[in-house]
């Protein structure tokens, strides 16, 4: 019995110091392997099913994973941030790891990231939409509902779940409805904005195409419900994104529900999905007490 409590206790301190490194790193000076140490750690104590890989179009980072549940269950696609240029769908595992426990399968996409020449506006936001149209046709062959599909994003993944969300040419160009989003929840977006360095001004440019990306020329009143998420600490978003796309909506009576966190910064929005990392907020907690509301109420 010492034996069982001493090795519990071995690994105890094993996950500790492996999420304070991986945090330390990602913070310091490398968010690869930052990541790459957070989702090794949970991990080693949650392995659920995943199918790694599938395709959902037919270029080679047209690629995303399903973690299915054992019964059917509402399905949250969550789209990564990196501002247009960093990550990779295996580095979200934490992310999904915390959805995968409120009952939701979970689908996490990649998409065209710079310096990829063809990664320019709105070449992400369509892969988003195959990846949505993929989620549809496919999804109840992993026990997700196609009736039950949510959209979740983080920063440049917020600003595209709201595109999609909004514009709804794309939705359209692969058969898709308004309806067929549930509801989507935008986490640190920058849903309206002027490029301002050389990745954005390369992604959104020319000038004259800036008020393409932004999200508040579309609002019309055919959005789904959608639940912004922000911190007054985030000093590289603005939090005018969640107040001004929040004002468009309600002007156009669109469901929409806002939350603002003190004390946390832009990255530790994403970190505080998952319950190891909470320390202010329980960002994941709100975004299922929002989906879980429009299911019940139809």
């Amino acid at each position: 019995m010492n034996k069982k409590k001493n090795m519990k206790i071995v690994f105890g301190v094993l996950l500790f110091l492996a999420i304070v490194g991986a945090t330390l790193i990602w913070f310091i000076s490398d968010r690869d392997r930052g990541l790459w140490l957070v989702n090794n750690a949970i991990s080693l104590a949650q392995s659920p099913k995943v199918e790694r890989d599938i395709s959902f179009g037919d270029e080679a980072w047209q690629q995303l994973d399903v973690y299915p549940q054992s019964k059917s269950s509402p399905v949250l696609v969550f789209i990564h941030g990196g501002s247009w240029r960093h990550g990779r769908k295996d580095q979200y595992y934490f992310a999904a790891d915390a959805f995968i426990r409120m009952g939701y399968t979970v689908v996490v996409p990649d998409y065209i990231k710079y310096p990829d020449e063809r990664a320019r506006f709105p070449s992400f936001v369509e892969d988003g939409a195959k990846a949505l149209a993929w989620v549809k046709e496919n999804i109840e062959r992993y026990n997700g509902n196609p009736e039950q599909i949510f959209l979740a994003g983080h920063s440049a993944g917020a600003h595209t779940a709201l595109m999609l969300a909004s514009d709804m040419q794309f939705l359209s160009r692969v058969g898709l409805q308004p309806d067929d989003l549930k509801g989507v929840a935008g986490i640190a977006g920058p849903y309206s904005f002027i490029p301002d360095w050389e990745v954005t001004k390369t992604v959104f440019g020319p000038p004259n195409r800036y008020p393409l990306m932004d999200v508040l020329n579309y609002i019309d009143g055919d959005e789904p419900s959608t639940l912004l998420l922000h911190s007054q600490d985030d000093a590289q978003v603005g939090q005018y994104n969640q107040e001004q796309v929040a004002k468009h909506m309600r002007e156009q009576n669109v469901d929409v529900e806002t939350v603002l966190y003190e004390g946390i910064d832009h990255i530790e929005m994403v970190l505080h999905l998952h319950p190891w990392f909470r320390k202010h907020a329980n960002i994941s907690a709100d975004i299922d007490r929002f989906f879980k509301a429009r299911l019940k109420n139809g």
